[in-house]
C-alpha cells in the first residue's frame, strides 16, 4: 500500500494542498487513516478518488453534485450510488450534446474575419 502525506497526494493529483483540503472538508476524499498526531495519510483509493473528482470538476460538473455522489458511494446505500451515477452520467450526456452543438456551430463560422482589421473601430 503506497502511503501519502496530504503533501504529495496533492503533487501526484496535480492539484494544491489547499485543495486537498477543501476536498477532504467536503468528504469528496477521505484519509484512510490518521496518525497518533491527528495527520490523515492517504492511500492509492484516495488518490484515484482525487483524480476523479478533479477531472469531473474540470468537465463541468459542481462540487455540489460529486459531494453526493461521494456520500452515496462511501455509504452502505448502493440504491442511492446507483441513483447518482445515472443522474451524473445524463449530466455528462447532455454535455456531450451542448458540446456537439457548440462544434457545429463553430465549424460553420467562417475561417476569415468578415471585416478587415483596420476598418474595426
Amino acid at each position: 500500500m503506497n502511503a501519502y502525506t496530504i503533501s504529495r497526494l496533492a503533487e501526484d493529483a496535480g492539484v494544491s494542498v489547499h485543495v486537498v483540503r477543501d476536498h477532504v472538508l467536503r468528504g469528496l476524499v477521505h484519509p484512510a487513516r490518521r496518525t497518533e498526531s491527528g495527520y490523515g495519510i492517504f492511500d492509492e483509493q484516495s488518490l484515484a478518488r482525487l483524480r476523479f473528482v478533479r477531472a469531473a470538476f474540470e468537465a463541468g460538473i459542481g462540487l455540489d453534485v460529486l459531494a453526493r455522489l461521494c456520500r452515496a458511494l462511501d455509504a452502505a446505500d448502493g440504491a442511492d450510488a446507483v441513483a447518482q451515477l445515472a443522474g451524473l452520467r445524463q449530466q455528462l450526456e447532455r454535455r456531450r450534446e451542448s458540446l456537439a452543438d457548440l462544434e457545429a456551430q463553430l465549424a460553420a463560422m467562417p475561417a476569415e474575419p468578415a471585416y478587415p482589421a483596420e476598418s474595426v473601430p
